[in-house]
């Protein structure tokens, strides 16, 4: 189990203020020390860690801290510090940040990558940027701005590339969309025709549609959830809310980790299911119980990442945006196997938006999880207040799980995980066991539920109503109860109830059947319902 973790790295930044509300982080080294969210301690200095406005007062800031052990599992290079932290290091040496700050002081960071610069062969490139002029800087434009620690030089510099843009606005007035300058003159540009030509092929290639064709919006996020799901209106709403501002995130904004906490067969691996389909944005499941660290035969988390980019049709940048789904996240506690303990911190190091390390015989690159949707679902058995007791007299009533600060309480409290590795998934909400009226409404309205498209389709294709009464659902419901089934058994129930049925409808296609009524007794012996 990863606990006591005191020894941190850090990226330390220097800040560079360009107008009121943003700013410019640029690194400068690695700081090794202790750090408590909020402030950094190297052992001569304290340096504020960035998550406010008041953070970038300074001169500098610190981000991107790792506990050694995170470090360990990332990079998977042992407990070689020194050479782990100069790997860690490089991984960060050549982006700085754009900081945004919003109206409530909250930051927004955007990277901006060094090496990529680098590959600019001319010496600045305007060009238009969603309807806006902006400008590409080489690597040699961005230091003459960076070297100068006088904000007004800096001013200087920056004004006149605003100038420049406002020249690049005239061109593009009669047509001209991209203009190159290499030493002081036009080396080239690009017209109106070439870019259309450009945002062809991208159309063609794109991986996703909108759900139904329409716009996504978060209503529409939370009426498709409730069409499916049913018995937890509350924890959909906010599953809706957070996933739509997952959804609509920018680089460098918040998206928020989940965790689904409950009995089996209420519906959480369906609600995720149900998400993504909506979203119609990449999506991934695993059993994060049976996950082994790379190199190991078995399921990694590297293999659960590839499955995500194959289904974003080899897109990483759209799989980084995906949703991945693990399950049983209950399991890893109760395991003493340092196997599996390093699945563990190689998992929340995941969950707190680290990059992972892709590595086989045929692939080897990175996969930044920031932007992921990371959700995670379990039983987690020993919160659970509803034992089930013998004798006269005894309240075995269930008893809701609470509010996502009581379930988080109890995880703590049972030794499943710690407060610090929890607090890397803000919201976690319960999924109580559901109610029989609850089940009743699922099988008869779900759009999951079998029954429901059976009905529909019989009355389509064969113009046959199909009705079961209150007997055949109190029955079904009642042997989900004496087998302690979940909610998952109940369609195979009614399917298998149902199949000699649909066989004499199809033997019987040119007859105009109006009818077919199924009983308890279908239930016990597919053979017996009146069709007429």
């Amino acid at each position: 189990m990863v606990t006591n973790k005191t020894y941190e790295y850090g990226i330390k930044y220097k800040v560079v203020k360009i107008n009121k509300d943003e700013y410019l982080m640029v690194p400068i080294s690695l700081e090794s020390g202790l750090g408590d969210g909020f402030e950094f301690s190297t052992g001569d200095s304290i340096i504020p860690i960035a998550n406010e406005r008041q953070d970038l007062k300074g001169k500098y800031v610190m981000d991107n801290v790792y506990f050694t052990e995170d470090l360990e599992e990332i990079y998977d290079y042992g407990d070689d510090t020194d050479f782990l932290s100069s790997y860690f290091y490089d991984d960060y040496k050549d982006t700085l940040y754009l900081v945004k700050v919003d109206e409530n002081d909250c930051l927004h960071k955007y990277e901006i990558d060094l090496q990529d610069y680098e590959k600019v062969e001319y010496d600045m490139t305007y060009h238009m940027a969603k309807d806006k002029p902006a400008i590409t800087l080489n690597l040699d434009q961005l230091n003459e701005i960076l070297k100068n620690d006088d904000i007004k030089d800096v001013k200087i510099l920056l004004n006149k590339y605003k100038q420049k843009l406002k020249e690049f606005e005239n061109f593009n007035k009669k047509g001209v969309t991209k203009v190159s300058i290499k030493n002081g003159s036009i080396e080239s540009f690009e017209t109106e025709k070439k870019i259309e030509k450009v945002e062809k092929e991208k159309t063609k290639k794109a991986k996703v549609q909108p759900y139904g064709g329409v716009e996504v919006t978060y209503e529409g996020l939370e009426k498709a959830l409730k069409e499916k799901i049913f018995g937890h209106d509350e924890a959909l709403e906010v599953i809706a809310q957070k996933l739509y501002m997952n959804y609509t995130a920018k680089e460098g904004e918040t998206v928020e980790s989940i965790l689904l906490v409950g009995p089996t067969g209420t519906g959480k691996t369906e609600t995720v299911k149900a998400a993504s389909e909506y979203l119609c944005i990449p999506y991934v499941e695993a059993n994060a119980a049976d996950l082994v660290p790379q190199g190991i035969k078995g399921i990694s988390l590297g293999d659960v990442i590839r499955e995500l980019i194959d289904n974003a049709g080899g897109d990483i940048k759209l799989a980084e945006r995906g949703i991945v789904f693990l399950d049983e996240f209950d399991k890893f506690p109760d395991s003493d196997l340092d196997i599996k303990q390093s699945v563990r911190g190689i998992i929340l190091s995941f969950t707190g938006g680290g990059i992972v390390k892709v590595e086989d015989e045929t692939s080897n690159f990175s996969f930044n999880s920031k932007m992921t949707n990371k959700m995670f679902a379990g039983v987690f058995e020993r919160i659970s207040e509803n034992k089930r007791a013998l004798g006269f007299g005894v309240d075995n009533s269930y008893k809701g799980l609470g509010s996502n600060d009581d379930i988080r309480k109890k995880i703590i409290e049972k030794k499943y995980y710690s407060q610090e590795e929890l607090s890397r998934i803000p919201i976690i909400l319960g999924y109580d066991e559901l109610s029989r009226d609850t089940k009743k409404n699922i099988l008869l309205y779900s759009r999951l539920s079998e029954y429901a498209k059976k009905k529909e389709r019989y009355k389509r294709q064969f113009g046959i109503d199909l009705v079961i009464g209150d007997e055949y659902i109190d029955t079904m419901l009642d042997k989900l109860d004496k087998e302690a089934s979940g909610m998952r058994n109940l369609n195979n129930y009614f399917l298998q109830s149902v199949n000699t049925a649909e066989r004499e409808i199809l033997k019987n296609e040119k007859q105009k059947l109006k009818r077919l009524v199924l009983t308890k007794d279908t239930l016990e012996n597919p053979k017996k319902f009146d069709l007429s």
